[in-house]
């Protein structure tokens, strides 16, 4: 049975465009973490350290693996705390301590550097960036009151995102004539590091002070384990996000296993990568506002179906150029129009989870925001693991020689992952999530029952 509906709450003041800007800059030098542990560190440290590609591949797969087991419980005290105190900044700079002296020791590395020595530093630096992410990601759901509203501060929260990214490669770039090279080195890391103690630490200071948290009219009770196995259950709309979402991971891992061997080994142009990168993340920047702006006549999760969509029927376009260098204009524009398509999964996914939430407080009665963020987590790095997996398998398959230029049905097989496979779990969400419940009207009712309006 359904609990009744609380005491009327007040509702809070809705947040300025300074605070919302404000509140979303941290992400940008957040970036500067998920990016090089991603894409860059483990290669670094094969290549400057002692550590062999085998020790690295074990020990961040174990890494991410508790990471992603911890995540839940971040979001459960995460829940707990903002019920009893009405916030969640604390988060933020318990993070910023945590992977300011991560960041330190992994970027700094020793040519006698030990797989330990990794792994440690690796892990820390996964534990602080939980912390900040998934409290972040709750407290955003319980900063829009409106659907406008949530969508542009998760817009602007891509926009930082996306930015610190575009930094990220342009660092070295920028450094060019103080290191002699516009790849990374440890200066360059350096650099990195003091850049993210330089933001990440007055922002989130800034955040305690000037963002407001939950008010004690706004206060829930406490979640329980009870209460998550309710709302899994119970709670059509997840349901329908977690598979959505976990069919979209699927298929861009599979995108982002082979995007690499694509450029570099089909394509040929794998020594302007970086200069594509930005091309890419420069064109998601100018996209993220025209996308916002489009939910004036579009649902939020159409608007996400529609760029899902849109991406994966101009994905075949990049067979089109030969390979070589001489083709890297008309490389540079498809890696343009790739950014602009899919510039709403960095803020679409969060806006529509923010909306189930609130279905979800007003059945239950109980605010868990942070463990259904830790869970969406959770849910993405499972499923882009798989799919990046997946990408691996395929290609392992039909024999594929990464570094090299193949041909016949391993170049059949590497074009596939990259322009046709990878859509398909994708479009499958887009099928879902154009049927999704919850659109204007209906998040429109939940919040004025929240409210008691």
């Amino acid at each position: 049975m359904v609990s009744a509906l609380p005491k009327t709450p007040v509702a809070r003041p809705e947040l300025t465009r300074s605070q919302t800007w404000l509140f979303a800059f941290p992400a940008l030098p957040a970036a500067f973490i998920i990016l090089p542990m991603n894409i860059f560190i483990p290669a670094f440290y094969a290549s400057h350290t002692a550590v062999t590609l085998v020790q690295i591949g074990t020990v961040t797969s174990l890494c991410r693996i508790i990471d992603a087991l911890v995540d839940p419980a971040i979001g459960f005290m995460s829940d707990s705390l903002a019920t009893r105190t009405g916030g969640r900044g604390i988060w933020g700079v318990a993070s910023a301590i945590i992977c300011c002296i991560a960041l330190y020791f992994l970027f700094q590395p020793s040519a006698h550097t030990t797989v330990i020595y990794y792994g440690l530093w690796a892990s820390v630096l996964y534990l602080g960036y939980s912390l900040f992410e998934i409290p972040r990601s709750a407290w955003s759901a319980e900063l829009g009151s409106r659907p406008s509203l949530r969508t542009r501060i998760n817009a602007v929260i891509g926009l930082f995102t996306v930015a610190g990214s575009l930094i990220f490669w342009l660092v070295p770039v920028i450094l060019f004539r103080v290191y002699g090279t516009a790849g990374f080195t440890q200066g360059t890391l350096s650099v990195i590091v003091w850049l993210y103690m330089t933001l990440m630490v007055p922002a989130v200071l800034c955040i305690m002070r000037y963002i407001p948290g939950r008010s004690p009219e706004e206060r829930t009770c406490a979640p329980t384990l009870p209460d998550l196995v309710h709302s899994l259950k119970k709670n059509r709309p997840l349901t329908l996000y977690f598979s959505a979402i976990g069919l979209w991971a699927i298929g861009q891992g599979i995108w982002l296993s082979t995007t690499y061997l694509f450029l570099n080994d089909h394509l040929q142009v794998g020594g302007a990568f970086p200069v594509i990168m930005i091309v890419f993340f420069l064109s998601t920047i100018v996209a993220i506002p025209l996308w916002e702006r489009s939910e004036r006549w579009l649902e939020r999760h159409d608007i996400w179906a529609i760029s899902i969509i849109l991406t994966a029927v101009t994905r075949p376009l990049a067979l089109l150029p030969a390979p070589g260098m001489q083709n890297l204009p008309f490389i540079m524009l498809l890696a343009a129009v790739g950014g602009a398509l899919s510039a709403p999964a960095n803020f679409a996914p969060a806006a529509v989870l923010g909306d189930v939430i609130d279905y979800d407080i007003w059945k239950t009665r109980t605010n868990k925001s942070g463990i259904i963020y830790a869970l969406n987590t959770l849910v993405t790095k499972a499923t882009l693991a798989i799919g990046g997996g997946a990408g691996f398998i395929i290609l392992g398959w039909v024999h594929y020689h990464a570094g090299q230029v193949n041909h016949g049905f391993p170049l059949t097989g590497l074009l596939s992952c990259y322009t046709v496979l990878c859509s398909i779990p994708q479009l499958i969400a887009a099928v879902i999530i154009f049927r999704f419940p919850i659109g204007r009207h209906a998040h429109t009712l939940i919040r004025h029952r929240l409210h008691g309006r």
